[in-house]
């Protein structure tokens, strides 16, 4: 094979699964390099879950991945090096959490399946040298490679801080994490952090989806609204909660009616209330249809008929959700 052309080589690598493309990797350095070099159009190993967890509650039974000593192409030159040291002097660390402070050891949990069969990677949680830098962006190396079904982010984080400090002017590492459905969950203090984290570390391939567990407050509308209209080619669908207030859904279906350009809009959003009434049906609804504590209705945009919206209000006051789908007539 090392005599072929390597526009060949990497057709063969093609048909590869990614364990063998690891395996390869660490046997040969030729096609370690090329296998590098062209790894975001090669296979990815797909894992079921990705989630962080509380050391505590790791089961004798999963099976703890070991930090066996790391083979990198990555050259630790004098930026990184200056960086990374004032980085262990601050102790940055490498997960950020909205949980009690007496919860301080997380761990990375890998579901290979839907099953109970959980890979655990521990990885220090505050790292104290430069080897043990490496390490952490060597794994997070294989996770940014890999293709995850889901994701949950439930009030702990991978730091952003400290991601930029290990991919700073890297760009040709694949720095996202690929997943299907991803769900992040926080509280009031940390909404921005885990936001910003969701919208810039995640390529998402089926929903994305953001929790405020303490509910999301109105300070927050206008940096969500701006997320709906304008990332409809990173998000194919959002679902966001808990809204205590109207206030986003109302101008959604303002902008929906009167804006003329809705190109870039999500085209799939679920919005997640309680505490207030279920909205009343818009001026400009359509075809509604209701069923108990189910409403259906269409809203047509004013400028271009072509462009329509179907909505599904379902609940009461307690608890309701709102489904929202854009359709585009030929």
């Amino acid at each position: 094979m090392l005599s072929l052309q390597p526009e060949v080589q990497l057709d063969i690598l093609k048909f590869l699964n990614f364990e063998q493309l690891f395996s390869l990797k660490q046997a040969n350095f030729h096609f370690r390099n090329l296998i590098n070099k062209y790894e975001g159009g090669l296979a990815r190993m797909e894992v079921f879950e990705l989630s962080l967890i509380d050391a505590k509650t790791i089961d004798s039974q999963d099976v703890i991945i070991k930090l066996e000593p790391v083979v990198s192409d990555f050259v630790l030159d004098e930026h990184h090096t200056e960086n990374w040291e004032t980085a262990l002097d601050k102790s940055i660390p490498l997960f950020l959490h909205a949980v009690k402070e007496d919860r301080k050891n997380f761990a990375v949990q890998l579901k290979k399946t839907d099953k109970k069969s959980n890979y655990i990677l521990k990885l220090p949680n505050t790292p104290k040298t430069i080897e043990e830098m490496i390490i952490i962006r060597f794994w997070l190396e294989q996770l940014f490679n890999c293709a995850f079904k889901e994701a949950e982010f439930d009030n702990i984080i991978f730091n952003p801080e400290i991601l930029n400090l290990l991919f700073d002017n890297d760009k040709t590492a694949l720095e996202q994490f690929h997943v299907g459905k991803s769900t992040i969950q926080t509280r009031n203090e940390k909404f921005q952090n885990f936001l910003n984290f969701g919208l810039t570390r995640f390529a998402i391939y089926e929903v994305f989806s953001f929790f405020d567990k303490s509910d999301i407050p109105e300070q927050y509308t206008d940096i969500l609204f701006n997320i709906i209209i304008n990332e409809g080619s990173k998000f194919p669908h959002v679902c966001l909660g808990v809204f205590k207030s109207s206030k986003l859904y109302d101008r959604i279906i303002e902008y929906i009616t009167t804006s003329k350009d809705l190109s870039k809009m999500v085209p799939f959003i679920t919005l997640f209330c309680h505490s207030f009434d279920v909205p009343k049906l818009p001026e400009k609804a359509e075809k509604a249809k209701i069923d108990g504590d189910s409403t259906k209705y269409k809203i047509v945009n004013v400028y271009n008929p072509k462009v329509k919206f179907l909505f599904l209000n379902c609940g009461t006051r307690n608890f309701f959700f709102v489904y929202i789908e854009k359709k585009i007539e030929e």
